[in-house]
Parts: C-alpha cells; structure tokens; sequence
C-alpha cells in the first residue's frame, strides 16, 4: 500500500486473457488461472493462516517462463490478499458471463468451488480496504459491486452497520487472559456462576474480533447451555454481542458452526446429521432444524434470524449462478 491505480486494471486485463476469446486473430493464446493451491497458500500465512492446512511453507514455487522460481510469502500484505480476492470475484463474473459463449465454442475453463471461496475472508479483508481508502480507494468499489453481485449474504445492511460500531472504541475494560480452557469453564458454570461467565464475555468483546476468531469454535460449542432457563439475559445478550463480533471475520464459517452446534438432537431425523455449506444453498430453511428452545430465546434468535436472512440470499445467488453456469443453448423448446 498504497496500491498503485494501475493493479486493479491489470487484474482485469489479465482474467480477460484467461477467459474472453478473440475474434480478431484466427490462433488464440490464453493465459492460465492462478490454482487453488497458490492463493491457499497466501492465505495459510495470514492471520487467518489456522482455517487452512496445517502445513505452512514459507516457500511456494511458480512457473515464469517456463523456470521454477520459489516466491517468499511469509507475511503477505493486504494488498495483496485484497488484489487477490479482486482477482477471484472478477474472474468468476467474467466465467459467468461468458459462459454460453464458452460452451459454444467447446473450451473448458477452471472454476473456482463455492466451497474454496467460502474460506477466504472476503468479507474482513473490503472491510479494512474500506478503512483505509486513500491506500485502497481504487480497488474498494469494484471489490464492492462485485461482492454485492455475487456474494448478496456478506452485503447484507444490518452486518454492515455492526461492523461499523465494532470499529469504534471497546465497551468492557476487562483484563483476564482468554484461552480455551476459560472458556469452557466459564460456561460449565453459567447457571451457577454466571459472573464468571460474563466476566470472559466482556474480555472477548474487549479484543479485536481476529484476536478471538481462534476461540470460536470452543465459544460456539457451547451455544446451547445458553438456552437455560436459569441464565441471565444479560449473559444471552453479551453471547450475542460476541457473536456479532465474530461475525465479522469469517462470517460463512460461524453459520455452519452454530447451526451444527443448535442441532435439535432429540429429534430422530437430526441424528448423525452434519449439516454443510452446500446443504444450505439448496435448502436455507434447515437453519430452523434447531433446537426449540431458541425460539423463547430473543437473543439466539436473533443469530438464527440473521443466519437465515443470509441464507436465503446465499441460495438465491447460488440458484442465479447454476443457471448462469448451464446456459440453455437451444432458443426454442
């Protein structure tokens, strides 16, 4: 940073010769997609570097010019995770676009998976582009139109204005140590001792929302002890706050925990069931598949309220992408 005017136009210009077929000479050169393998490996070295493979190589070799060369990307900076997101969301417009057209003319293309791209901090990474916009002014707008075309469930206004707030100044000035192991204790006694509970809470509210994204899985797991009669509103309304929070990161991921973790377990047909990114695109109404407790309470449902707006705007996006991906070729019939 700042990122030069010209990347964003480079981008294009190089998805384009990936993908657009020239009519102009009779012989066509096109250049390769960036693999999955490569942008993982960005990523694994990031701060979000514990939601891929554990295996995290300093090195990654590229092909240029037809020689081997070993790229260090130890730490990668934003611009290059944000010209890289750029890079994905445009290319899979341009492969939409051109999809009848590439059918027509018998070329298969590399597409990249709804399940790779739910990986990615999408979401976080415009975000700290739109805090920043004298550095990343130029690529921020695209990145924004092209996320709202494509990805309507990481647009949605009320996420929005809440990642707005959880930018200002920390509430709770609450200084204990947050590890895995205080968390499960806080909750183990939150009926009897739901001061310590809400003590660990407030110290995870008082973080950075990527500080705490380690402990959400252990965090979400414990969901359900919630739902208790005997716990304090309060304490559901400082669950949902740093839920909110963790929303923020890598929000896709946190649906698909906390729906597995709000499971109704009593009832026969929810048992063994793990319930997957792909299951929600083609059904969103098994958000509601949870337990029946959460509909008497407010502040859980309201996270299952928000999973299932989110939901359903996944699977409307999803439906337009199948429909773009198989183009009906034949006019009549």
């Amino acid at each position: 940073a700042p990122l030069h005017p010209v990347m964003p136009a480079l981008v294009e210009v190089y998805v384009n010769s990936i993908l657009v077929i020239n009519n102009k000479g009779s012989s066509e050169y096109f250049n390769k997609p960036i693999t999955e393998e490569e942008i993982r490996q960005v990523f694994r070295n990031s701060i979000f570097g514990v939601n891929f493979d554990a295996k995290n190589k300093k090195l990654i070799p590229m092909e240029v010019d037809g020689e081997s060369i070993d790229i260090n990307i130890d730490k990668p900076t934003l611009a290059s995770q944000l010209l890289l997101i750029y890079y994905l969301l445009l290319y899979e417009d341009v492969r939409l676009g051109n999809s009848a057209t590439l059918i027509a003319n018998g070329r298969k293309v590399k597409s990249y998976s709804t399940a790779f791209l739910s990986e990615l901090p999408i979401k976080y990474l415009l975000h700290q582009a739109q805090k920043d916009q004298l550095s990343y002014g130029g690529l921020f707008s695209p990145l924004l139109k092209l996320l709202a075309t494509h990805f309507p469930q990481l647009s949605l206004v009320d996420d929005w204005m809440d990642d707005q707030v959880f930018g200002d100044a920390c509430r709770h000035q609450v200084d204990i140590s947050i590890s895995d192991t205080s968390i499960d204790e806080a909750f183990q006694c939150i009926e009897e001792n739901p001061y310590k509970t809400g003590k660990i809470l407030k110290a995870m509210l008082n973080k950075n929302p990527t500080d705490i994204w380690p402990f959400a899985e252990i965090f979400v797991r414990h969901v359900k002890s919630v739902l208790g009669d005997q716990v304090p509103r309060h304490i559901q309304e400082l669950y949902r706050e740093v839920w909110l929070r963790l929303n923020t990161v890598l929000p896709r991921c946190l649906w698909i925990m906390t729906i597995n973790a709000l499971l109704d377990i009593n009832n026969g047909n929810n048992k063994n069931v793990t319930i997957t990114q792909e299951n929600i695109l083609v059904d969103p109404l098994q958000v509601l598949r949870c337990d029946i407790r959460v509909f008497r309470c407010g502040p859980i449902l309201k996270i299952i309220l928000r999973i299932l707006e989110a939901s359903l705007a996944a699977s409307r996006s999803q439906l337009s992408r199948h429909l773009l991906d198989k183009p009906l070729l034949e006019k009549s019939g």
